[in-house]
């Protein structure tokens, strides 16, 4: 029997990678993308959050975004998933959930609450060897948001080529970065990936920059062929 199953999906390169994962395991996949009110959400990616619909497309799997509106976050997202276990039949939930205990057990708790599974395939694996493995695979992703010592407004947009990932990887050592930026440090946005039919151009796009920290905000993009298609 295929296993069911939600993933929180942020569009960010963690989520993306765990989606792929499970779909290389033959389980029948829902993306569930949560829209915090808040860029200060500590659970949830904030910017660009819309534009998870191509990545859906582009995967050719069920989507549904959440708009978060109450104070209680979890409490929003757990009404979701319990309608999804009535309506769809999923028996668990995926996430990329990579070091930050806070998000790992806030999930682990909200769905043993409801009788749901919890999957983190990617969690406490290397950060140098997850890097590799995106790398390998194909991935490729954009940085939309920074907050951290040695990551300027420069960083903001910017593509993470093999180039890239090593100077990030010199200033994580510097600043104490975590490399995935599971501490916050940055956020990130897949534009292609082993699974997708399409890739995403973004045709415009804007910057916020407040102190020491912004993000990158996408106006305008689109599904383009990839090469050969």
């Amino acid at each position: 029997m295929t296993l069911r199953v939600a993933v929180s999906f942020s569009g960010g390169k963690d989520s993306a990678y765990a989606t792929w994962i499970v779909m290389h395991q033959a389980w029948d996949v829902r993306l569930l993308t949560v829209s915090p009110k808040s860029a200060d959400s500590l659970m949830f990616h904030h910017p660009n959050t819309e534009w998870t619909t191509l990545q859906a497309e582009a995967m050719g799997l069920s989507h549904k975004i959440v708009e978060m509106n109450g104070k209680d976050e979890l409490e929003d997202l757990r009404h979701t998933l319990d309608r999804m276990k009535s309506e769809h039949k999923i028996s668990g939930l995926v996430t990329g959930a990579v070091a930050s205990d806070y998000q790992k057990t806030r999930f682990d708790n909200l769905c043993d609450a409801i009788s749901l599974k919890t999957y983190a395939p990617l969690w406490h694996k290397s950060p140098k060897l997850l890097v590799e493995n995106l790398m390998k695979s194909g991935f490729r992703i954009i940085l939309t948001a920074v907050a951290a010592k040695g990551l300027d407004e420069s960083w903001l947009g910017r593509e993470l080529t093999e180039r890239e990932w090593s100077n990030l990887e010199r200033l994580s050592k510097i600043h104490g970065i975590h490399l995935t930026g599971e501490g916050g440090e940055y956020e990130s946005f897949v534009l292609d990936a082993p699974n997708f039919s399409k890739t995403i151009e973004i045709e415009k796009s804007r910057n916020e920059w407040d102190g020491d920290s912004g993000r990158m905000i996408i106006e305008r993009a689109s599904l383009r062929n990839k090469p050969g298609n």
